[in-house]
């Protein structure tokens, strides 16, 4: 259910776009928004889970050889633009807890 104190995803990556923060730092924030009330949405349709699953593909490839890769290093890896790299990872946030 969508309401007027919901967030997308999209809107969470564009708001970061291509600063230079931390796994922990978007957690933070995401821990914030949902504190003060406003809930995280995923656009609906298989794109984000098909991203999802590019993106977290070369996370694993990238982990296996011994590599721990930034949002960047999956952005070149996987050809898709930063944003969309930053929205599934924290798809893949909201998806664990």
């Amino acid at each position: 259910m969508r309401t007027e104190r919901a967030i997308s995803l999209d809107a969470l990556g564009d708001a970061i776009g291509a600063m230079q923060i931390t796994q922990d730092e978007i957690d933070a924030l995401m821990r914030g928004l949902e504190d003060a009330g406003r809930e995280i949405t995923a656009e609906q349709g298989g794109l984000g889970e098909e991203t999802l699953k590019q993106v977290l593909d070369a996370a694993r490839a990238m982990r296996a050889s011994g590599r721990t890769p930034s949002p960047l290093d999956l952005a070149r890896a996987t050809g898709l633009p930063i944003g969309r790299v930053r929205n599934a990872l924290a798809l893949a946030r909201v998806i664990a807890r």
